[in-house]
């Protein structure tokens, strides 16, 4: 039986739950029941605002948003499909948000829906769908609304690899010849299977050390990602302050799994969360979330009902449809001449020289270190983990997303690889910062897009320069 409150008009003061990342903020949360009066269902309203958003031809950003209430097992909100309102526009007419519930009603994105560059506030009320889950007083008094900043990438063909040879060396994919020798590049031009191998016209790669080999084999399934299909992919790394929040929502007991906080040398190296008075705080929220391992992505990708990307989404995000350059950064050129965009002697991810980020566009975008579709920091500040097409247990992935429960702390997606060894599943894109004032090279900070020497490794559990990245489809 739902719980019904015996009053005319109850509001409940709820935790707000600021959020980071391009100041994006989640505030003034608040649970509305006047089912016995008015015979309304039971909604929740808050505001939200964000920076730097657009909606242009070619693509735009979103907010991933969804609820939690509690810290039992079971606390991830469900949402009906309509009947969602913007109760105020502070942002100007121009904005004409939509919001769009997702079809497994476990949250909704929120986007400008026409042409628009600028900031967005608004006031939203979402209805719960109270038929899927028992909604009480006490569960309601620990609702907490959270959010992702997102953007779109459309659906279309792309093209892998890079055409010097020091990225074949460096496992880069190739189209290859009746001897496994390249010819030329291959393009994605659908979610058909792709054939791998040495073998005329197949996907192939190798590189100079077996370790970080792969199997070489294949194919790759229909079922798997590709970066054909339009998707979601988070516009910037997970960062220390969301990830402060996710554990917060989590049993006790599976903190145990899920905290960074173990190693020796955690606050030495960028690592800024630790706990008062019971509660997991970041220092630093928006410092992207290092000493993440692969499982730990996994276990808040469930938890927020997003997935894992794969190592081709992650091409595709950052070269777009555009022709490869030989060893070309996801900024669109091969040099570091414009870029404004490092990790400081803080070991913040920040823009330099009165740069800022709301002055983007496809021109400029060398400037920003932003990649064809806007993606920030696709490389420079954390390796990417991504779903890799080296290894069986990556291959079996079919892009499921997760549905907002874990299983002890542990995610619960089937063809979701779980290792955190080097059984595989996974590997790295991207390049990631070691140290302040460190040589640069092809891995440190910033490696080219299709340099994937570590795309098929599947080592590492927690390590200073590892961080993640999630998506969604459409």
């Amino acid at each position: 039986m739902k719980y019904k409150m015996m009053t005319i008009c109850f509001l409940i003061g709820l935790m707000a739950n600021p959020l980071f990342a391009s100041d994006l903020t989640i505030s003034n949360v608040r649970a509305v029941n006047r089912t016995d009066i008015l015979e309304t269902p039971v909604s929740v309203i808050f505001d939200i605002s964000w920076k730097n958003s657009w909606h242009n031809q070619k693509n735009h950003d979103a907010v991933w948003v969804f609820m939690k209430f509690g810290t039992q097992w079971d606390n991830h909100v469900k949402l009906v499909p309509n009947g969602h309102k913007i109760l105020k526009n502070r942002s100007g007419e121009t904005v004409n948000p939509e919001i769009n519930i997702s079809p497994d009603s476990l949250g909704f994105f929120i986007y400008p829906s026409k042409n628009f560059r600028g900031d967005i506030n608004l006031k939203l009320q979402i209805v719960i769908d109270t038929s899927l889950q028992e909604i009480s007083y006490r569960n309601l008094e620990g609702l907490s609304v959270h959010g992702i900043e997102m953007v779109y990438i459309p659906e279309g063909p792309f093209t892998l690899g890079s055409p010097d040879e020091a990225a074949t060396k460096r496992a880069a994919f190739y189209k290859s010849d009746n001897d496994g020798n390249r010819d030329g590049l291959i393009s994605i031009d659908s979610e058909e299977s792709i054939e791998v191998g040495p073998q005329k016209g197949a996907l192939y790669y190798w590189s100079e050390t077996s370790l970080y080999n792969g199997d070489q084999m294949g194919p790759i399934p229909d079922e798997f990602p590709k970066g054909y299909d339009d998707f979601y992919i988070m516009k910037y790394e997970l960062t220390q302050g969301q990830y402060a929040s996710f554990l917060n929502t989590l049993p006790a007991n599976w903190t145990y799994l899920r905290s960074p906080m173990g190693g020796i040398d955690y606050y030495k190296k960028r690592g800024c969360i630790r706990l008062e008075n019971g509660k997991y705080v970041a220092d630093n929220p928006n410092r992207p979330m290092n000493y993440i391992s692969f499982t730990d992505g996994l276990a808040y990708s469930d938890w927020a009902a997003i997935r894992p990307i794969t190592e081709l989404e992650y091409e595709k995000a950052a070269r777009g449809p555009s022709t490869p350059i030989e060893g070309e950064f996801v900024w669109g050129t091969n040099t570091y001449n414009d870029l404004e965009r490092y990790v400081n002697t803080n070991f913040e991810v920040a823009f330099t020289n009165g740069v800022e980020e709301k002055n983007l566009n496809d021109q400029n975008r060398s400037v920003f270190g932003a990649s064809y579709y806007w993606v920030m920091d696709l490389s420079g500040s954390l390796w990417e983990k991504v779903i890799t097409v080296g290894n069986p247990l990556g291959r079996a992935f079919i892009g499921s997303h997760g549905d907002g429960k874990l299983d002890f702390g542990e995610a619960t997606n089937d063809d979701w690889p779980k290792s955190n060894n080097e059984k595989g599943g996974f590997g790295y894109r991207g390049g990631g910062y070691y140290n302040i004032g460190g040589q640069y090279g092809d891995f440190n900070p910033h490696s080219p897009i299709g340099y994937r020497y570590y795309g098929s490794w599947s080592g590492g559990p927690r390590y200073l320069a590892y961080g993640y990245r999630g998506g969604r489809s459409i």
